[in-house]
């Protein structure tokens, strides 16, 4: 039919699919290049959080979303045509690599990242997605935004669009549809993060809009330390940390555990281990837990345990979110994490590393420091080594505990996951140490040594690691690469314990 066609019908058609296609390219573009940016939250309900396929108590069950879980939030959906109360809302979320939603009052400590935005023309913001929500201004033409999220209203009010923007506005939130909204910047740091708790159904605001305290002066950021919760032995190390790194957050996070209980179970026969060639003194007991390692004597944990220690330029990274900031977690860092080891040689590569980060949503200088931490010096995890006719690799010594060879343990743990190369070592383990310490509340590296984020009972189990020096070694390792590559003064968040009933100090013996 086409070839009889006259030569007038094929150009004209020609010209469609050629209009079509570059529609295609312009709409591509746009999703691809200019979105509102995902945020992060915690899951707050002991039952566990349901997944449901759609935003509806009645709609399909996906799982069940264990408390303190970590999810990644897309996209906010209104349910009600004037209600901004949480459980009149729903996520759409990702939780443990399963997308779903989960109703909003059962999400809490949420954290933003800022998209610039530019306004089209005249627009009115308001306290909640859709037309039906109370209006709480104008923005003018070409007015600057702040977008942290996309929202759904109802379709009935969804306006000149079925997507509105939350946008932050000083210390508050409001919402402007999209549609007369032009997204100028594609991405930023996930330094430019508030934390909301949500759970409440208030929308409390409990770090001020500038990022967990960065860039206040000097009477701002005393106020802002009180207001978080720090107590004053905190302080002083805090208020030097932020004049020479203006631009760092500082969260703190309430246990809520006593310093003794923590201290007790952390102390409990194999929760906190000490390597022999530190000597005696650093020691409790003489029998050996693991070959070369022994129960850390109280003092010894109380001091690796107490963050007052920690809070210095070369300590502090072991309070870092470890989710992925590719903004400058780079292949160029990770490369200096790794050029002092073994790992280069044996195929474990910057690139690996970054892929990994990538689909995992895991710090690749976190994957690099924590794989130089455990065989960096070399061992046969990262050898290659044929295990039951199987050749292969774990270079973060995953299940590398127990018994009389860990070593073993381990490998016999990587032949069982199917790791098998390099890079299939280093993507499943970090698929592991997402799913079961990043998205369980233990997303800094202290958390996965101390696990006081899921409460008092779950101190001193489900660490990652035993060592008692882990945190202080990774630490220094992080802070000398960002340092190397200039981006120690990038917008960091960290969050610091506070136990209650603290001694005045701890020391080591």
């Amino acid at each position: 039919m086409i070839m009889k066609a006259s030569r007038k019908i094929r150009f004209d058609l020609t010209l469609i699919l050629i209009t079509a296609f570059l529609t295609v390219l312009v709409s591509a573009a746009a999703a691809f290049g200019l979105s509102a940016p995902s945020a992060t939250g915690m899951t707050n309900s002991k039952e566990g959080v349901v997944l449901r396929k759609s935003s509806s108590v009645s709609s399909k069950r996906l799982g069940v979303i264990g408390d303190n879980t970590r999810l990644t939030i897309h996209k906010e959906i209104y349910k009600k045509k004037s209600s901004t109360a949480a459980k009149d809302r729903w996520y759409y979320v990702t939780a443990g690599g399963r997308k779903g939603y989960v109703r909003a009052d059962l999400v809490d400590t949420v954290r933003y990242r800022t998209v610039k935005g530019r306004v089209t023309s005249t627009v009115k913001y308001r306290k909640g997605a859709g037309t039906g929500m109370k209006s709480a201004g104008k923005y003018r033409k070409n007015a600057s935004v702040k977008v942290v999220l996309a929202a759904r209203p109802l379709s009935k009010y969804r306006g000149s669009s079925n997507t509105w923007y939350k946008v932050k506005a000083g210390s508050r939130y409001y919402y402007v549809c999209s549609s007369k909204v032009k997204l100028i910047q594609s991405k930023t740091s996930s330094g430019n993060t508030g934390t909301q708790s949500e759970g409440t159904g208030k929308g409390t605001v409990v770090a001020p809009a500038n990022q967990a305290g960065a860039n206040l002066n000097e009477k701002q950021f005393e106020d802002y330390l009180t207001q978080q919760g720090f107590p004053k032995a905190y302080r002083k190390k805090l208020k030097a940390l932020h004049k020479t790194h203006p631009n760092w957050g500082f969260v703190a996070y309430s246990t809520k555990i006593k310093w003794t209980d923590a201290l007790a179970r952390q102390t409990r026969n194999g929760a906190s281990l000490v390597h022999g060639s530190y000597g005696s003194k650093y020691r409790s007991g003489s029998r050996q837990v693991e070959p070369g390692w022994y129960n850390a004597g109280s003092t010894v944990v109380a001091y690796y345990m107490d963050p007052r220690n920690f809070l210095t330029e070369d300590r502090i990274m072991m309070f870092e979110d470890l989710t992925y900031k590719p903004a400058y977690q780079t292949a160029s860092v990770v490369s200096t994490i790794l050029a002092p080891t073994k790992l280069p040689s044996k195929g474990f590569t910057a690139n690996i590393f970054i892929n990994a980060a990538k689909k995992n949503n895991v710090s690749p200088v976190f994957l690099a420091a924590r794989a130089r931490q455990e065989v960096g010096g070399g061992s046969d995890a990262i050898n290659g080594v044929t295990v039951l006719g199987t050749k292969v690799y774990n270079p973060f010594n995953i299940g590398a505990f127990g018994g009389t060879n860990p070593l073993y343990n381990g490998l016999l743990y990587a032949r069982t996951a199917g790791w098998t190369t390099p890079a299939k070592a280093v993507d499943g383990g970090a698929a592991e140490l997402s799913k079961y310490y990043i998205s369980k509340g233990q997303h800094t590296i202290y958390y996965q040594r101390f696990n006081v984020r899921n409460g008092a009972g779950n101190v001193g189990t489900h660490q990652y690691m035993t060592n008692i020096h882990a945190p202080y070694n990774e630490s220094r390792n992080t802070k000398e690469s960002y340092k190397k590559y200039g981006i120690l003064n990038q917008p960091l968040v960290f969050e610091i314990p506070v136990y209650s009933g603290m001694p005045s100090s701890t020391k080591l013996p």
